[in-house]
Formats: C-alpha cells, sequence, structure tokens
C-alpha cells in the first residue's frame, strides 16, 4: 500500500510539473532574443556559440518556444529592453530571494513558479537571476550561464 501510495505522489508531481514547463514563460512572447543552453549539437541555427558540453543558440522568442518544446533544456536566457525589471518579476510572479551590485550591474535573485529547476545558494532554491544595467535586462532560468 505505502508503494502505490509514493508511485501516485511521484505520478503526481510529474503531472504537476508538465504543467509548469519551460514553455509557459510569459517572457517569449516579450524578449529580443532568447538563448538557450542545450546539449552539444542538440539544436542547428545561425547563431550557435559552442562551449565544449554545451551550446547556446540563440533564437528568437516563439523559435526559441517551439526548440523548447522538442528539446532538453539546461538554462534559459532572455534579453529583453521592453520591460523593466519590476515588470518581469510581477508577470513572473517571482519571490525576490536576495539583490545586490557588481560592478555596476544590479543583480536579482529569484524563485519564480515558470521554471521547474533550481539551484541553491545561501540555502534557498533560486530559479531566475535578473541581471541589469543601463535599461538592459538579461533574464537567466536557473542562472545567467553565458555571462553579462
Amino acid at each position: 500500500m505505502k508503494k502505490l501510495l509514493v508511485f501516485g505522489l511521484i505520478i503526481f508531481m510529474l503531472l504537476l510539473t508538465t504543467f509548469v514547463k519551460n514553455e509557459k514563460n510569459p517572457l517569449f512572447a516579450l524578449a529580443d532574443r532568447v538563448c538557450l543552453v542545450v546539449e552539444n549539437g542538440a539544436l542547428s541555427g545561425d547563431e550557435i556559440v559552442d562551449m565544449g558540453d554545451v551550446d547556446f543558440v540563440y533564437l528568437g522568442g516563439e523559435e526559441a518556444k517551439e526548440a523548447v518544446k522538442k528539446t532538453k533544456v539546461e538554462g534559459l536566457e532572455f534579453y529583453i529592453s521592453a520591460l523593466t525589471k519590476d515588470e518581469i518579476l510581477k508577470l513572473l510572479k517571482a519571490t525576490v530571494l536576495s539583490e545586490s551590485v557588481v560592478e555596476g550591474m544590479k543583480i536579482t535573485y529569484a524563485y519564480s513558479p515558470y521554471y521547474q529547476n533550481s539551484v541553491t545558494l545561501d540555502g534557498k532554491k533560486v530559479n531566475l537571476q535578473i541581471a541589469e544595467r543601463d535599461g538592459e535586462i538579461i533574464a537567466g532560468f536557473p542562472l545567467i550561464l553565458t555571462g553579462y
């Protein structure tokens, strides 16, 4: 009976995470471009940076949204000029965990229900990092992996 209960709980959690997939993220429609961090050779495109085991693949928002449905994505980065950091946090229903300034760039760590993977920083689950300077914003899930 316990095994059946555990199995049911696992199935429920899998179904729950299915509804929180990356392609539901509202930033796809608002980003100037999107960087998908994927396994080397997993995607093709005009702008790919080979980083050894992974590729950074730069696509338009809708094209990236379709690619996420077909490919295992290790990270996402959205380059956004149309929204402020606060608007992004509100849109993503994100909870801010910490903020800092590094070399003139404002860095925000938060948690959003729009991305299922996370990392642990200072004992807290983080799955969204936002870097902001001079009106340019990069939002990375779970973190910004390409640099800023």
